[in-house]
């Protein structure tokens, strides 16, 4: 039987109009804690966030930038963050102290940071007695630093630590003449060396045994908003890819550059670094292993008194882990 022109005409429109209504849906906000200011440590998410790969998957990405790493697990665990960007250390302390927060994914290993000074310090060894913009105690940094004082046969006591908790403020204080070196990560130390002052080391030359950094949800977000946390992975891990594809290299820094505001050149130089380092994870699962690393360095640390199970750090259904 044919329908009439009229019923035809009715339906297609209606048609339209549902194509048209899913074409338009409203985006979900997803809003991420980073410490400081813009950096290359979540070039993947201005990446996804400039190409339209959070777009496509129907995601926007509200920033919202904090002093430090414990700030940020202190936002998530209250709720007024749903997922944030953390040094590795601070969930697990989070969790230890009781916060409603879980480990999303590694989301790098190797640690970005270089140990960058006065030009008239030649050597680690020439910093003793010497002030280091640093992160507080229990920063990543700070860990970090600790390392490669202890392989130049140093301690923290041999050093004026001085708690400054981004790279942006450490960069500031260096530059400023009132500290003699830094913990920086790129692309802040290409630019601290193109202003003259040098390279001690980079710390992911002496430290290999545990992750940098981490994505860490709200448990009660997580749990309220699994399909969208399933949904801005699928969309992180295909901006990671296309941070790793060299044919994007110019794109990549042009929006870095926009990002952070520095120099074509030190992004330029960040951007090779981070590739050859293989910084970014590119999977989203988590190694057990990876946790228990960093659990016993905190043990080491006399932070974690007895076990801390990696069950308690991440959330079954929301955290892919390594089998």
């Amino acid at each position: 039987m044919t329908l009439p022109k009229r019923y035809l005409l009715a339906l297609v429109a209606g048609l339209g109009i549902v194509a048209a209504s899913h074409q338009t849906r409203a985006e979900d906000t997803v809003t991420l804690g980073h410490v400081g200011s813009p950096s290359g440590i979540i070039w993947p998410i201005y990446i996804g966030m400039d190409e339209g790969i959070f777009a496509a998957d129907q995601i926007k990405i509200d920033m919202v930038f904090t002093r430090s790493s414990a700030q940020v697990l202190q936002q998530l665990a209250a709720g007024s963050l749903g997922l944030g960007d953390t040094g590795a250390f601070d969930p697990i302390r989070g969790v230890k102290e009781g916060a409603a927060v879980t480990v999303l994914a590694i989301e790098a290993t190797p640690g970005p940071f270089m140990l960058i000074a006065k030009s008239s310090i030649k050597s680690i060894k020439d910093l003793k007695g010497k002030t280091i913009s640093v992160g507080e105690t229990t920063d990543i940094a700070r860990v970090y630093m600790d390392r490669m004082l202890e392989a130049n046969g140093m301690a923290d006591k041999d050093v004026d630590a001085l708690p400054t908790n981004s790279t942006a403020a450490r960069l500031a204080a260096l530059e400023s003449g009132a500290v003699d070196a830094a913990m920086l990560s790129a692309p802040s130390s290409f630019k601290a060396v193109a202003d003259g002052f040098v390279s001690l080391g980079q710390a992911a030359d002496v430290v290999k045994d545990f992750p940098f950094g981490t994505l860490v949800v709200s448990r009660q977000w997580a749990g309220d908003n699994t399909a969208l946390v399933k949904r801005f992975m699928h969309a992180y891990l295909k901006s990671v890819a296309w941070f790793y594809d060299e044919k994007n290299r110019d794109r990549a820094v042009k929006i870095m550059v926009e990002a952070s505001k520095q120099s074509d050149s030190d992004v330029a130089q960040s951007y090779d670094f981070y590739r050859k380092i293989g910084f970014f994870e590119r999977t989203g699962k988590v190694d057990p292993a990876q946790l228990q690393a960093l659990v016993k360095v905190l043990q080491q640390a006399g932070e974690i008194k007895g076990e801390l199970p990696t069950e308690k750090l991440v959330m079954a259904g929301v955290t892919e882990m390594i089998k």
